[in-house]
């Protein structure tokens, strides 16, 4: 049962000084989906106790009719007898930290929610991140937005319904959506040549996926850096010619181990891949960012267990220069494989998730045009303005506490990896 870690999410403080997240919920017509919800995790009314410092973003009855049922999420809502889905589901509507929404800017802040790797069902575990699993928090205009798995944007429709100093309310027109493994994000998103590659190199890690079908182990709290498939064309001469050892040193390389790293807390430093050579990120005044010779095109697409920034070229796994970044230089003179010559097809086509329904056809435009990296002059007016609207009370965005000692949840502060690269 997960009634001890989901009641966490839905105490207060004090019954008089909190009040009753319950009655609240019952008091607000347009959250009686979510009310029942709640009840059906077992034993919750009976269980409430002590927590604060926590953001819970509310799905409207309406967003919850709006999940498709052929996704984990419509799936926990529609057949309502699945009480692991249903708290997983649940738990990543909870963020371990207070965010009113005068603290949110257009400078994407990226907090962990109660959807740990607790929650498996019969099925699936739905997420893998140590501590909890990431979702993102910016604004978009006036409008405050949560960003989930598979491109989902959620936009709060009412904010700041209080209970206590310690728990903040929001309702949300879309419901949450959990992370995709590494493998099933690549095929839905069109890159497949990483995905095919991947397949072709058998490293020995499976990125997320589950069952018996999928080799290696599995491994969480990553950063993955995605070659387009154009990335790797552009390079096809020297992956025909290359051998598994080879093609596996390439590919561990765009793999960091034990390191969640968004964009937004980027800067000039060296970091340890997964094959052992340092990756060189550089952030440049304009906002850009770049690892080695390649820039990150699209940023921080958030996994079932680990993060995921898109680039425009191949990482070589040879020592890089930060002085030999030339920014200015077109892509294809960036190029980190001396000689190599572009093919249409590449030598590597089977790709894991083939036949998958579900693609990203239409980018959200908010996910095209997001802060990626922030500038000195955009983090000072981001600041400005969550300085002059914060309100009086004071502002907790750290882990959620706790002081039920029934409850069997904790928050851990330590990524964890356990595995090292064979």
């Amino acid at each position: 049962m997960r009634s001890p870690i989901w009641s966490l999410a839905f105490m207060a403080s004090s019954c008089l000084a909190q009040g009753d997240i319950a009655a609240l919920l019952a008091s607000q017509k347009d959250l009686s989906t979510l009310l029942e919800l709640v009840g059906l995790v077992d034993g919750l009314a009976s269980t409430l106790a002590s927590a604060s410092n926590i953001t819970i973003f509310a799905p409207t009855n309406q967003a919850f009719a709006n999940v498709p049922r052929n996704v984990p999420e419509g799936e926990a809502i529609e057949q309502r007898n699945d009480s692991i889905a249903i708290g997983a589901l649940l738990a990543n509507h909870v963020f371990q930290g207070v965010y009113p929404s005068s603290v949110i800017t257009d400078i994407p802040t990226f907090a962990q929610t109660l959807l740990d790797d607790s929650y498996i069902n019969y099925r699936q575990p739905f997420s893998n991140f140590t501590g909890g699993a990431y979702n993102g928090l910016v604004k978009n205009g006036k409008d405050v937005c949560v960003l989930s798995g598979e491109q989902t944007i959620s936009t709060v429709t009412q904010a700041d319904i209080k209970l206590g100093a310690g728990i903040t309310i929001h309702k949300v027109d879309t419901v949450l959506a959990f992370g995709a493994p590494f493998q099933l994000f690549t095929y839905r998103a069109g890159y497949r040549a990483i995905n095919a590659a991947l397949e072709a190199a058998d490293l020995n890690f499976a990125f997320g996926e589950t069952g018996a079908d999928f080799r290696g182990l599995n491994i969480s709290d990553f950063t993955a850096l995605v070659p387009t498939d154009e990335a790797f064309k552009a390079i096809g001469s020297t992956l025909a010619s290359a051998d598994k050892e080879t093609l596996r040193a390439v590919l561990s390389h765009h793999f960091i181990p034990n390191n969640v790293i968004f964009s937004t807390s980027l800067g000039n430093v060296t970091v340890p891949s997964l094959q052992g050579t340092n990756l060189t990120f550089t952030v440049l005044p304009d906002g850009s960012a770049w690892v080695n010779n390649a820039r990150i095109t699209f940023p921080n697409t958030i996994l079932y267990n680990g993060i995921a920034h898109v680039i425009d070229g191949v990482l070589n796994p040879a020592p890089f220069d930060r002085a030999s970044l030339k920014p200015s230089a077109p892509v294809a003179e960036r190029i980190a494989f001396p000689g190599a010559s572009p093919v249409s097809k590449l030598p590597f086509s089977s790709v894991t998730f083939q036949g998958d329904l579900m693609t990203y056809t239409a980018t959200p435009q908010l996910l095209k045009t997001i802060v990626a990296i922030p500038t000195s002059k955009a983090t000072r007016a981001a600041n400005a303005t969550a300085t002059a609207s914060r309100p009086a009370v004071p502002v907790f965005t750290g882990k959620a506490s706790q002081t039920s000692p029934s409850a069997f949840f904790a928050v851990l502060v330590a990524v964890g990896f356990a595995t090292i690269f064979i």
